[in-house]
């Protein structure tokens, strides 16, 4: 055994250890994991670990603790080292949660049925009637196949003797599911001989399972397929980027609430191509704030009207509504006997010893006994901290017990459980092995066969040695879960089914509105921060002296330039060359000041909207780009440093541009997206040319060609300094030259003219106006300097392509409600 290795590992006799039966004695399924690290110099564990970091980064897997300064940039924690869980083990974990996932299932169909429950004493009315999870305009619905509980997680942890306790249920919208299928990805190809070798069980199944079973439950309408929809609050939530995953890996379309709408006592999904039946929603939203008409009059979250739906049997909801109600923790107490009156069996795995202390016998014992209990809210709608009893003082004790005794319906008391330890890899000691408290979320999904259980879970991990409590919102981490299999390993795959011909999809009409409006704006943020990073650059040029033969008539145009784009305040005199340097450094990487920094945020916010949009390409790209100038905030840096940052962040959106070219399909959705570009692009070249037009005649261009990204094309056809008019013909005629005027607007022409064959006009006119304008031009008398025409036609093209970002607005975004949908200014 690597002694170095566990050189820092406590063993503690008072907890049981998941890795050691006895002191340096490995339990058998952990055998050849430690071997393998005994066998491994240091070097390879910290490549391991540095590729588990880069991969959770690059693919942007976040969690939010709300508390946390870096909010919903937080980066989700795994650590290297799964947990092991042998068959036999597992067995009996397996057995255990379909048994209790089908007793809960049997409860809430009694509570929200004929309630026998409630009239044969074996609840308390207070635990139903009692709380806010109790939703009345849900009783009497019918439920498909009678399941209310489609997905179900249980919170389980292991007490010193060995034994698995159930110590919450999660019965409203369970979370982890999606983060145990990233952290499968990510660890399982860090130990890639080892996982196979081992026959580690897959999850693929389980998820095919899940979405399977909600359509065969579904309603249908008519021989066409069934549309289940992922609904969710949106990238404000601390699990958005589980949501975003999941609906890209079951291949479902995510929404917000103002995507839905509810007509005729149906809800529908608002597209492109108009409203689509939506037959099942996967939500991720609480109960309470799925209907503002009959649950919760403030929301801005969830559909209204969708409580109606669900009554009349006209929408599955997963889980149903009211599901909450079983989140309570004073239910664990009762649970045994409903599990004879329900099953006619006891339960395989007991819950924590819980004491609500709504009742007399238990207040009375929960005060007599309080050093050894830790008591808790007994709804989830509590905000009340733990309270653990050997915390308390003698003045704190008095304080709970009248706490207690004014409401005690309100509480339950359990008791402290010293939960198992597992190996973690201590990233500040060079790789050695200490040990953090863990519990073990375990999934299961209801199929028409019973209850199936994902051979594995999501591993949490307690964020210190003393820690009491293991919390994600608490600062914990996670784990991989390994389930070994006695037998073959299942290679099912999600991806793998038989497409029949009349399954062909090749349109995006179906896109929701939200979606295509996210990807407009995405065009356009693309394209002004590029545009930004490059005025940014030929202005640090200017003061490293890079432009050889720019003259200082040059400066007052990049001035009056920053200016327009907020880098520099308005109204203000020009600064000199220390203030100007310190500004475009605050520009380059202070997110808190006009800039491209500033710009980014706003860029991966937008593109937060699109998560099952954009490839793991996209996403890496723009990780390293807003982590690779977040990193330089605040530091001295010299200018050469910062162009030469600025260099890399420009090839960098040439990478995005170029994800968007090759990279994605001709749908609408693309064109959205390239229609934003264009615009941006337009008004920002139109923008530098109504400057150079009004700047004195004999003015040097390379300026000008250096910020259109066209001084290449122009030294390879003319070889000779930039004259006015082949610089004009080049910016403002040349089809073929991607940055010019003539590409943006005969580029909008064709798309405006696709997206009305698709959907109908909308609008005035086709853009034909612009193009048939810039096809007037005369280049002897246009094409020069101090051109009114010239001038006033970049006016035009402006204004016409801002009418046209509103016309697309009002005719394909405008209908999502304003609750949900971002407002940008143009």
């Amino acid at each position: 055994m690597p002694r170095e290795l566990l050189a820092d590992y406590p063993l503690d006799e008072g907890r049981h250890d998941e890795m050691f039966a006895a002191p340096l004695e490995p339990r058998a399924h952990w055998k050849p994991m430690l071997e393998q690290l005994a066998d491994e110099p240091a070097e390879r564990m910290r490549e391991r670990l540095q590729t588990v970091q880069r991969r959770i980064r690059e693919n942007g897997v976040t969690y939010n603790i709300y508390a946390d300064p870096k909010g919903a940039d937080r980066p989700w924690e795994l650590d290297l080292l799964p947990l092991m869980v042998s068959q036999d083990e597992w067995s009996g974990i397996e057995a255990a949660v379909a048994q209790r996932a089908t007793l809960l299932n049997a409860i809430l169909l009694d509570v929200y049925g004929e309630q026998r429950l409630l009239k044969e004493g074996l609840l308390p009315p207070a635990l139903v009637h009692g709380q806010a999870g109790f939703l009345r305009p849900c009783h009497g619905a019918k439920q498909p196949g009678g399941v209310m509980l489609h997905l179900y997680a249980a919170d389980l942890a292991r007490s010193p003797d060995g034994q698995w306790w159930v110590i919450d249920d999660r019965t409203q919208a369970p979370s982890g599911a999606g983060y145990a299928l990233e952290n499968r990805i990510v660890i399982s190809r860090a130990f890639p001989e080892l996982f196979r070798d081992l026959k580690i069980q897959h999850l693929a199944s389980f998820f095919a399972t899940l979405r399977d079973s909600l359509a065969h439950w579904a309603p249908r309408d008519g021989p066409g397929g069934v549309l289940t929809v992922l609904l969710t609050p949106g990238p404000l939530n601390e699990t958005y980027f589980e949501h975003a995953y999941l609906a890209r890996y079951l291949g479902l379309p995510l929404v917000e609430g103002g995507d839905l709408t509810v007509r005729d006592g149906c809800v529908w999904l608002k597209a492109l191509s108009g409203l689509k039946r939506v037959h099942a929603i996967l939500r991720r939203l609480d109960d309470d704030h799925c209907d503002p008409l009959e649950l919760r009059a403030d929301s801005a979250l969830g559909v209204p009207g969708l409580v109606d739906a669900m009554r009349r049997g006209n929408v599955l909801i997963a889980n149903a509504l009211g599901s909450n109600l079983l989140e309570s923790s004073a239910l664990l107490g009762f649970l045994p006997r409903l599990s004879e009156r329900l099953l006619g069996e006891d339960l395989k795995m007991p819950s924590v010893a819980t004491w609500w202390c709504g009742e007399p016998l238990a207040l009375k014992s929960v005060i007599e006994n309080l050093d050894h209990l830790v008591v808790k809210p007994a709804f989830p709608g509590l905000r009340v901290e733990p309270m653990f009893g050997e915390d308390l003082d003698e003045r704190g004790r008095r304080r709970v017990t009248a706490m207690l005794r004014a409401r005690p319906n309100d509480y339950v008391a359990q008791e402290i459980v010293r939960v198992s330890q597992a190996p973690v890899l201590d990233r500040s000691h060079h790789g050695r092995l200490v040990a953090r408290a863990i519990g073990l979320r375990v999934f299961a999904c209801a199929s028409p066969n019973g209850y199936v259980v994902m051979p594995g879970g999501l591993t949490r991990v307690a964020s210190a040695s003393d820690a009491r409590t293991i919390s994600m919102q608490r600062g914990g981490s996670s784990k991989d879960t390994w389930v070994m299999a006695s037998g073959a390993v299942s290679t099912f795959s999600l991806l793998r089914r038989s497409i029949s011909p009349e399954e062909l999809v090749r349109s995006g009409t179906n896109l929701s509105s939200r979606v295509v409006e996210n990807l407009f704006w995405f065009g356009r943020y693309c394209e002004r921060c590029d545009a930004q990073a490059r005025l940014l650059r030929v202005a640090l040029g200017m003061l490293v002296d890079e432009m050889p033969g720019d003259d200082e008539r040059v400066r007052p145009i990049i001035i009056e330039l920053l200016r327009q784009s907020g880098i520099l305040p308005a109204g203000e005199p020009d600064p000199d060359d220390a203030v100007l340097a310190r500004t475009l450094r605050a520009a380059v990487a202070d997110d808190a000041r006009p800039g491209l920094a500033s710009g980014l945020r706003t860029l991966s916010r937008t593109a937060s909207h699109l998560r099952e949009r954009l490839s793991l390409d996209n996403w890496r790209t723009l990780n390293r780009m807003t982590r690779g100038l977040a990193s330089q905030k605040g530091q001295p840096r010299a200018l050469a440093d910062v162009l030469g940052e600025l260099d890399i962040t420009i090839g960098q959106f040439t990478t995005l541009s170029g994800y968007a070219l090759d990279g994605m399909t001709r749908d609408p959705g693309w064109r959205f997206l390239s229609i934003g570009r264009r615009i941006e692009r337009l008004q920002s070249l139109g923008a530098i040319l109504q400057q150079a037009l009004a700047s004195p005649p004999e003015i040097e261009l390379t300026w000008l060609l250096r910020l259109a990204d066209s001084i290449i094309t122009y030294r390879a056809r003319y070889m000779s300094r930039p004259e006015w008019l082949p610089v004009l013909d080049l910016l403002v005629r040349d089809e073929a030259n991607p940055r010019s005027i003539a590409f943006q607007v005969f580029g909008l022409r064709d798309f405006v003219r696709r997206l009305a064959e698709l959907f109908g006009d909308f609008g005035d006119e086709r853009f034909m106006g612009p193009a048939a304008a810039l096809q007037a031009i005369d280049p002897a008398a246009d094409l020069r300097h101090g051109s009114e025409k010239l001038a006033a036609l970049l006016g035009d093209w402006h204004h016409a392509s801002s009418r046209l970002a509103e016309q697309i607005g009002l005719r394909f975004f405008s209908h999502v409600g304003e609750s949900s949908r971002q407002t940008f200014a143009t």
